[in-house]
């Protein structure tokens, strides 16, 4: 393998779509055109079909960022889509920690190209029917309000072997958006270091005093305060999932 031509690890893509988003699936969407005895005119009909993608993975070739699925249809027909990306969705998707951030990108991107290839949800055709007590049934009302989720959403994702959790309140969530802001002013504070000592000598650096600590004691607190925001907001991000 050339410099010019890099591949990462590859992941299989229907798994790491039912393992993150199992309520949804990869499909390829098709469109016939039918002609209607109603209005005696014709229409475009579009109909999705589930495929499995096998290997799954991005690479980089001549600079020029792609992202490749392996697709196998019901009927066993096999076929490659490579799908152009961005440089920024290109270095989005090596640097995810979380396979539910993965696909939330992939169904992002896939949302226009030309195969038809896409992640949408599963549709719901089969009915249920159970009797329970009510006081099961009041128990199930009282924490589907919990979670800000309907009766029906709230059994599902039980059913799906999900753990619902409670809705953030407003005083969470505005913490969620304090801790957003100050991530971001930190960021900004540890570039502008990087910055302002970039160009100095080793000399200098040294005489440079901030509130008498040095510079390496300030770089080492801010790497490990953005590792924290980090972890913190991946573990509410997970939680919610």
């Amino acid at each position: 393998m050339n410099e010019n031509n890099c591949r990462l690890d590859l992941f299989q893509g229907s798994l790491l779509v039912e393992e993150a988003r199992p309520e949804k699936g990869f499909f390829i969407k098709s469109k016939k055109r039918c002609f209607s005895l109603r209005d005696d005119k014709w229409h475009s009909k579009f109909s999705w079909e589930p495929v499995v993608v096998g290997d799954l993975w991005v690479d980089e070739t001549d600079g020029k960022c792609q992202m490749h699925f392996r697709v196998r249809m019901a009927d066993g027909t096999r076929f490659q889509v490579d799908q152009p990306i961005s440089r920024q969705r290109y270095n989005l998707f090596v640097s995810y920690k979380l396979d539910a951030h993965r696909v939330d990108l992939i169904e992002k991107m896939l949302r226009g190209n030309k195969s038809g290839l896409c992640i949408r949800k599963w549709v719901a055709t089969e009915l249920l029917h159970m009797k329970v007590t009510k006081r099961l049934l009041d128990e199930l009302r009282k924490n589907a309000k919990k979670c800000g989720q309907s009766l029906s959403q709230y059994c599902i994702s039980l059913l799906s072997g999900k753990r619902p959790r409670a809705a953030f309140s407003e005083e969470e969530l505005e913490l969620l958006r304090n801790l957003k802001k100050e991530r971001a002013d930190v960021q900004l504070m540890f570039n502008a270091m990087i910055a302002e000592f970039a160009g100095l000598s080793d000399a200098e650096r040294f005489r440079v005093i901030i509130n008498g600590k040095s510079y390496d004691w300030w770089r080492e607190h801010l790497i490990t305060a953005l590792e924290f925001f980090d972890k913190m907001r991946d573990r509410i991000i997970s939680n919610t999932d």
